[in-house]
């Protein structure tokens, strides 16, 4: 979680148990979401300098993904190319003063040409082909490390083993965790424990979850607290007691962490779901199955092959100059009256990484249905 201002509104960072959807503010400063504008008017609004996004058919949401995408790519934040007035304490966007913009809008076009010319104006060569997260583009080859092991060649298709099916893999995962029974008896949980961001930054966190689903997630630090619920049908975000509903796909997200029986459930919420094969993940074997949403949100889940229990998810979001990556892996499994809970949850995102480790996680407690209502302004 940089504190930079380049993300100027909230963006996924921790998670909830099974979920992803847990917010934080990416800079003591950061605003609320706006509203999407048209292209035109974003481009023709005071303090933002557009060229070479200019009519490009970007919306605020999209002109903030693009800059994220080049923080990421960069490894940087917005004091890379814009001008701090540290007079007034905020960031002079349309200025261009810093010769780190000049060149970023050069590469920009750049990355186009190279892709109208070579790739039929497909999206192959992007900010994160050379820079991959450094300001310099490494030009000399990494060096092999010494005892690492060598890449294994893929099996044939003949010695490849069978792949499980969707229900097969689920219902795998539901008996790992506990079976059907165990999973639909959990009617409350709650969960303590601490985050750490880096940096010596780290908050306390508190999450309720009660049957059939509702959730509320409470993230606390010396500078405040920052709110998350999911009533069964809205959601809402609040920091520091003001409250925002959410968007509807945040909501979508909300509504999958809520979800106590999530192995019960799956296809609910990922409706389309493809076994798409094996892979390794820190010395074990992984099934993946890439799951998609009605609305077309899509995710690939990696399942342990031994004991069935999700390890790890991997999403993408779209940006005007590439795609940024999204992870959450599942440790440190736990019997919690009679249901596996992870007691570890690792999760990365373009501009932040964090670890959430729970200390006490407990089921059964009544929790009143009145603290997952958006509270009135």
């Amino acid at each position: 979680m940089h504190p930079t201002s380049a993300l100027r509104h909230l963006k996924p960072l921790g998670a909830l148990l099974f979920g992803t959807s847990l917010l934080v503010a990416t800079a003591p400063q950061a605003k609320p979401k706006a509203t999407p504008k048209p292209a035109k008017q974003v481009a023709q609004e005071p303090g933002k300098n557009l060229k070479v996004f200019k009519g490009q058919g970007l919306d605020e949401e999209a002109l903030d993904g693009a800059m994220d995408y080049m923080g990421a790519a960069l490894g940087v934040n917005c004091a890379h190319c814009h001008v701090r007035d540290e007079a007034k304490q905020a960031m002079v966007w349309d200025r261009d003063d810093k010769p780190a913009k000049q060149v970023a809008r050069k590469m920009v076009l750049m990355t186009r040409a190279l892709n109208k010319a070579h790739f039929k104006g497909e999206e192959v060569i992007t900010c994160a082909s050379c820079h991959n997260g450094h300001v310099k583009p490494e030009t000399i080859p990494p060096l092999p490390v010494p005892g690492a092991a060598r890449p294994v060649p893929t099996p044939a298709s003949g010695q490849a083993k069978p792949l499980p099916t969707v229900d097969a893999l689920l219902a795998q995962w539901a008996q790992g965790a506990g079976g059907r029974e165990a999973l639909a008896k959990v009617t409350t949980r709650t969960a303590k424990g601490s985050m750490d961001l880096g940096g010596g930054r780290t908050q306390t966190l508190e999450v309720l979850h009660k049957a059939p689903g509702m959730m509320l997630s409470t993230l606390s630090s010396p500078r405040g607290s920052f709110k998350q619920a999911f009533d069964g049908t809205a959601g809402w975000n609040a920091r520091n007691g003001k409250a925002n509903p959410m968007d509807p796909q945040q909501v979508a997200q909300a509504r999958f962490d809520a979800d106590l029986a999530l192995p019960l459930h799956f296809k609910d919420h990922f409706p389309t779901l493809t076994v798409a094969g094996r892979d390794q993940m820190e010395g074990r074997e992984v099934i993946a199955l890439a799951a998609k949403r009605a609305d077309g949100t899509a995710a690939t889940f990696y399942f342990d092959a031994e004991t069935g229990l999700l390890a790890r998810r991997l999403s993408y979001s779209s940006t005007p100059l590439g795609r940024l990556a999204h992870e959450t892996s599942w440790q440190d499994y736990r019997a919690v009256d009679g249901v596996m809970v992870p007691f570890k949850v690792i999760a990365r995102g373009p501009h932040s990484a964090s670890i959430t480790t729970y200390s006490e996680i407990t089921t059964g407690a009544p929790v009143d249905d009145a603290v997952f209502r958006m509270p009135k302004p």
